[in-house]
């Protein structure tokens, strides 16, 4: 049977017919753990995810699970649930590390797992956090230094280049920026690509005109109406992500004034409200399941080719602007 099972070994089609029809009617199937201890591969990827309930984890495991099903590989899935212990907190991940270690040893050492996909939930340098396993590990939505890690990411300077160019196009060069929790990661990229934008334009960034905010709808809502209450309005608003560029449109309508035809409202991450509020908000899309679908691509790429040292080790997914009514 083992041989019809495996396609280890020739056998004659008649033999081979009457082997898949006693497997249809008692609905055999292999034991997978004594076959794991046989040829010492488990043909399984563990998924370690920081936290399923943040908001890009669901669609990247979704794409390393499209990628998987194609294969022979299985996926084990475990969730750290660190939101609550995290959210915010980019630079607290070092405190996490015994957890996640912990993690790791049970789908290498119980599973038998033959490499792991580490889903980070915030874009952020995980270097020195997972060990070098000897297995294949591949980092998604988060980056690393470490030599025995690839990653699979977005550009955040880039896309926030982009999305500075469209607002210079629309004919705007009074921009407001609303960050997010400054001394982050994803700020400071997107610092970088408003920056390169506008000296590209032969312009500088107000300083008047940046607000700090939190993330939340309350700060965007409050950080506008400090813009509101300035002796220059802007004419675009740049809000690092979708809840404060909402919050901005609050504050917009509140004061009697309109969005786009007095002032345009940009966002970022694309999040499903972006599409139901009015008006419906241009914002910047990362494309999380091809960062599941491609970090699931370089673990397969890895183990079909174990030993060798030429595999990519960083690969970045282009990200899209969806435009929308609200500029």
């Amino acid at each position: 049977m083992s041989y019809v099972i495996n396609g280890t070994k020739s056998v004659t089609p008649e033999k081979r017919q009457r082997v898949l029809d006693i497997i249809e009617k008692t609905g055999y199937q292999p034991n997978i753990v004594a076959k794991t201890l046989r040829t010492k591969k488990s043909n399984s990827v563990g998924v370690l995810a920081e936290d399923i309930l943040g908001f890009s984890t669901a669609r990247i495991i979704n794409g390393i699970s499209e990628y998987m099903e194609n294969t022979d590989y299985h996926i084990l899935l475990n969730d750290l649930r660190m939101l609550d212990s995290l959210y915010d907190k980019y630079d607290q991940i070092i405190h996490q590390k015994d957890k996640i270690n912990k993690a790791l040893s049970f789908l290498i050492h119980g599973a038998k797992v033959d490499a792991v996909i580490y889903v980070g939930m915030f874009d952020r340098d995980v270097s020195g956090i997972i060990p070098n396993i000897n297995k294949p590990v591949i980092v998604a939505y988060s980056t690393s230094k470490d030599a025995h890690t690839g990653f699979v990411t977005y550009d955040n300077e880039v896309v926030s280049e982009e999305m500075i160019d469209y607002l210079l196009g629309a004919g705007h060069s009074r921009i407001a920026v609303i960050t997010g929790t400054m001394n982050t990661p994803p700020v400071q990229l997107r610092f970088k690509g408003i920056y390169k934008a506008l000296d590209r334009a032969g312009l500088k960034l107000d300083e008047s005109l940046v607000k700090i905010g939190d993330w939340g709808r309350d700060s965007g809502y409050n950080c506008t109406k400090e813009l509101l209450s300035g002796n220059a309005l802007p004419t675009a608003i740049f809000a690092m992500n979708d809840f404060m560029a909402i919050g901005a449109m609050d504050a917009i309508r509140e004061a009697g004034l309109r969005v786009p035809q007095d002032i345009s409202v940009t966002g970022f991450d694309n999040r499903s409200v972006a599409d139901i509020v009015y008006p419906r908000l241009t914002t910047a899309e990362i494309d999380l399941k091809a960062i599941g679908f491609t970090a699931a691509e370089m673990v397969a790429s890895r183990l079909a080719n174990i030993g060798q040292d030429t595999h990519e080790r960083r690969i970045i997914i282009p990200s899209n602007i969806i435009l929308r009514d609200s500029v």
